[in-house]
Parts: structure tokens; sequence; C-alpha cells
């Protein structure tokens, strides 16, 4: 290899020296090249060493190292096409010269595959947003304390029409720390495949850890609140573009199956299987990937092929706003219909009848697999934990069904020989409704005598508990009788009383 400035002839024909250094080397395969360098020697020579590098693994048949990658990854455009047309780096190697945008389009494709097409178009916006705010062109460019800086400078943006009637993004209030981490997951998602598709050899965004952030809680509407909804929202005027009673249909639906926004945006009339009552979904539209078939109530099905009688098969079954305003409209209808929902509960917004619908069918006593299948979802934990949610009352009914810890136990209560197992009170309410009736006084002449000197009891207001007891009062100068001085009949023998 030689690292010199070569002669040439300019236009007038005289012999000059170049600028530039040049290399001039033999390939892998003994072929000669020249390339040109730069106007200083010594970064020329480094180009030149880099180059041998190359030639030296190809020949030894071995994988680049490290550094070697790195700077392959970081060569302008020329240079890399150079190298890649001589056979020194294989293309795919070369794919981190191109630009950034054209990588992410790669990757919006890739997981397409495994994903719905909004959710590869939400990761892909994610990350093309904050590339585009830190200045990112190549991969080169990428720098984690540069990604880090634009997304702790995130706001939250809603879609507004322009003066031109175009949708554009309008920046309000700072976004939470839930959405800044869903922004640095989905880059290192992207830098991740790039690793992983041999685009780039590290991820520089791979040591960067999300924050902690509030999990949100979102409420549950309680039966009588839905009820309520959809009682006031069915008589109410146009909003958002719908009609009430389009509206109330909408709500009643996805509180009944569960069905998310983006997937009831996706439902066809022709998805509605009116004679079975089932509504399926197919697999690229659901989040899991897998073709939704849920039941629907016949009385629901009948409203709901009512409301589609004039569309077509192939016609979107439910018309909604624009996605920032499914909330809005939620929430401007809870508002009217005059539903309070203390922020105790959680936050309240459409997806809010996702969480009615698992909380309803956990209140109707539904086996929790069977919830879980209905929920759709791939853990029953989620189920259980983050979609039911306690309706009002239900903490107090359980309390009420626990065991009565003031009544005796069983094993504990007093027995009496010959009574057949019964215990003392049932013994004493049988023994004195035979003994103190017409047939007392023939029975039992000591109790009879002792009623004729107390001309008086039985006719108080708690005689028949006096009697029962056996107590008599003391002011009248007779003898107190315990309860346990009286013993049962005993079949074959005559009535024995006993006076203590």
């Amino acid at each position: 290899m030689k690292i010199a400035k070569v002669n040439y002839q300019d236009k007038a024909g005289k012999t000059c020296k170049s600028q530039k250094y040049y290399i001039d080397f033999r390939d892998h395969l003994n072929r000669r090249h020249k390339l040109a360098g730069f106007k200083h020697m010594q970064p020329t020579a480094d180009l030149g060493r880099q180059i041998e590098g190359l030639i030296s693994a190809k020949l030894g048949n071995s994988s680049l190292t490290p550094s070697q990658q790195a700077w392959i990854e970081g060569l302008p455009t020329g240079l890399l096409k150079n190298l890649i047309s001589w056979g020194l780096i294989d293309g795919q190697r070369a794919e981190s010269g191109k630009a950034l945008t054209l990588h992410l389009q790669d990757w919006k494709l890739s997981i397409a595959h495994d994903s719905t097409e909004q959710h590869a178009n939400q990761q892909h916006d994610r990350v093309k947003r904050i590339f585009n705010k830190a200045n990112f062109v190549y991969f080169s460019d990428i720098s984690a304390s540069k990604l880090q800086l634009q997304i702790s400078k995130l706001k939250k943006t809603v879609k507004i029409k322009n003066s031109k009637g175009r949708l554009v993004d309008k920046e309000l209030s700072a976004a939470s720390q839930r959405t800044k981490n869903y922004y640095l997951k989905a880059c290192k998602q992207f830098l991740k495949w790039a690793v992983q598709d041999n685009r780039i050899s590290k991820n520089p965004l791979e040591h960067l850890k999300t924050a902690k952030a509030e999990s949100q809680r979102r409420a549950a509407l309680e039966p009588d609140e839905l009820r309520q909804l959809l009682t006031h929202t069915k008589a109410a005027g146009l909003s958002f573009g719908l009609a009430g009673y389009q509206r109330a249909m909408l709500y009643q639906f996805a509180a009944e199956t569960g069905f998310r926004a983006a997937e009831i945006r996706a439902l066809k009339v022709s998805d509605f299987d009116f004679e079975n009552n089932i509504v399926m979904l197919s697999g690229q539209h659901t989040k899991n990937n897998k073709t939704a078939s849920l039941p629907i109530r016949p009385a629901t099905a009948d409203r709901l092929k009512e409301l589609f009688s004039d569309k077509l098969p192939a016609a979107t079954a439910f018309k909604l706003p624009y996605n920032t305003n499914m909330a809005r409209m939620f929430r401007a209808d809870i508002e009217t219909s005059g539903i309070e929902i203390d922020s105790q509960r959680g936050t309240l917004d459409f997806h809010s009848l996702r969480h009615t619908f698992g909380t309803l069918l956990a209140a109707s006593g539904v086996h929790p697999k069977t919830a879980q299948q209905l929920m759709r979802h791939g853990d029953i934990n989620m189920t259980l934990s983050r979609y039911t949610h306690t309706l009002r009352g239900q903490e107090s009914q359980a309390i009420d069904g626990l065991p009565d810890l003031e009544k005796m136990p069983e094993n504990m209560q007093q027995k009496m020989t010959g009574t057949d197992g019964k215990n003392v009170d049932e013994i004493s309410d049988f023994y004195f409704d035979r003994s103190f009736t017409k047939n007392t006084a023939k029975q039992c002449n000591s109790l009879h005598n002792i009623a004729k000197q107390c001309p008086d009891v039985g006719k108080t207001e708690n005689s028949d508990i006096e009697l029962k007891t056996g107590i008599l009062s003391e002011n009248q100068g007779v003898l107190v009788m315990g309860r346990g001085g009286l013993e049962p009949p005993t079949h074959g023998f005559s009535v024995r009383c006993s006076t203590n």
C-alpha cells in the first residue's frame, strides 16, 4: 500500500500535484485500487490502515472487530459504496450509511408482521418525532444524552385542522412520565432491531432506563351509572358528528363486548353474524393479532341490525370521531347525563367501558378463565387486577357474609342426658310446653302449689319467661327455682319434678 499525492495535467496541459493524498492498494482478490484520501497525510494514513484491516479480515475469513464495525457506521456514503463494490464489506452492514428515515420505514414494515398496522404506525411516529427534534439523520448521529433531553421536553399533542384543512399536531401541556417512557421504549426497540438486523454493531441507548411512573387508573361505571348514561345519551342531540342514539349504541356495544376503540373503528357490517348473534374481528385489527369472536346479547343484536339496516356489508359499522376526540365525546355525555365520578376511582375515558365490561363479568359470577377469554388477555392477572373493579356495596356484602363469631361453637353447647342430642334450650322448651299446659297441675303437685301461692304469676308482662325459667320473685316470699332443677320426661316413667 502506498500513500502519496499524484500528478495530473490541468486543462492547459500543465503537470500539477493533487491537493489530496491517495491510497494505492490491492484488495483480497489482488485487484488494484486507487482511493482519494484527505489533504493531510495523517488522516489518509489512518484510512489506509482501516482498509488494510478490512482486507486482512477478508483474507482470514474472520469477523470484523467492534472498532471496525463502529468505523464503518460513521463512513460517508461515497466511500461506503466503494468498499461495498470492492467486496471489502457486505451490503447489509453498509445499511448503516442510509438515512434513518429509510431504516424507520423498514422497521415499521418489520413490526407490522407481528402487530397491528396502527401499532406499527404509532411506534414509527414516536421514534421519528424524537429523532427529528434531536436532528438525528444517520445512526452515527444518535446520542443518548441528546435523545434524553428531547424526551424530557415532550408535550402532549392533539390533531387539529390548519387553515388549509389539513390535520397537524398542536402541542399542549407537558407529557406524563408514562408517555415519555413509551417514547424511550420505542427508540430502544428500533435500535435493538437495527443491531439484530446487522445494520449497526451496538445499541447506543441500551443503557438508558425508563423512569418510574404512576400507573394510570381508570374508573369503571356502576350498572346504574351505565344505564343512566345510555338513557340520557339516547335522547341527546348531535355531538362530535354522531346522533345521540348512535353514541348510546356505541357505548352499550363497548360495555357489553369489551372491544377497544381501535377495534370498533375497524369493524365492518359484514363482521356481524345476526343469525348466531356473534361479532368477529380479523387478527390484523386486534391487539394480540388473533381473530376475535364474541357473542352479542340478543336484544343488542336486534338494535345493531336495525342501526346497520341502510349500510352495505363492506361499510364501516360504527362512525367514530378522531382518536383524540373519543375521550372528549364520552366525558361530555357523562357530564350531561349528570353522572359524577370521584377522582379517586380513576380516570374516565372511552377505554373505561372495557374496564366496565371486565368488572360486570366479575360481579355476575363469571369464572375468571372465561372472563380472561372474553377480555382476550394473555395473562389472567391482567384481567383480575387491572380490569376488575369493586362495585359499590360489594365490600359490605362480603363482610356481611362472614361467619357470626358471637354464636357459641356447636361442640361447646351443653348437652343433657337422655335428650337424643338436643341442647338445653330445646329440652326446656319441650318440657315446659308439656308441663305448663292444662295437665301441669295433675303431673306436678309441687309446682301447682307454688302457683297457688303466687296468683299474680302469669299475669305479669313477662309471665311466660318467668314460668319457663322457674324463677319467682323473692318479694313474693317464694323459693327461687333454677332451670337446672327441672328434669325432662323419661319414657316409661312418671313425670318427676325437682325443687333444687
